[in-house]
């Protein structure tokens, strides 16, 4: 039995659409990455752990240099490791380690 245009498109709108490819006219620039990156990675991290350090009697000064190696060494990570792998496969990191290792290896890398 072939099938129509029409069961394809209900297939594909019952699929998750963090699985799916993402297509050219959904890619978005640097401006989006950064924003992106900011809101995951630096809002948590960097307000709680700086309040922790001043707490703990860190001066600024190591703080600024600890930022600053920190997020480039992220940023790189990111550049270098995740950003490959999704301009290859065309999804998101999370999609890919589930599509190998599954739903724990998943949920162990970004719980939630």
């Amino acid at each position: 039995m072939r099938k129509t245009v029409e069961d394809v498109d209900r297939e594909i709108s019952e699929v998750d659409p963090e699985i799916l490819p993402v297509s050219d006219h959904e890619r978005s620039g640097i401006g989006r990455f950064a924003g992106l990156y900011a809101a995951e990675h630096v809002a948590g991290t960097e307000f709680i752990f700086g309040a922790t350090f001043v707490i703990m009697g860190v001066g600024l000064k190591d703080i600024l240099i600890g930022l600053i190696i920190g997020n480039t060494l992220a940023v790189l990570s990111f550049w270098l490791i995740t950003t490959p792998i999704d301009r290859k496969t065309r999804v998101s990191l999370y999609t890919y380690l589930w599509k190998i290792g599954g739903s724990a290896v998943s949920r162990l890398y970004k719980p939630g």
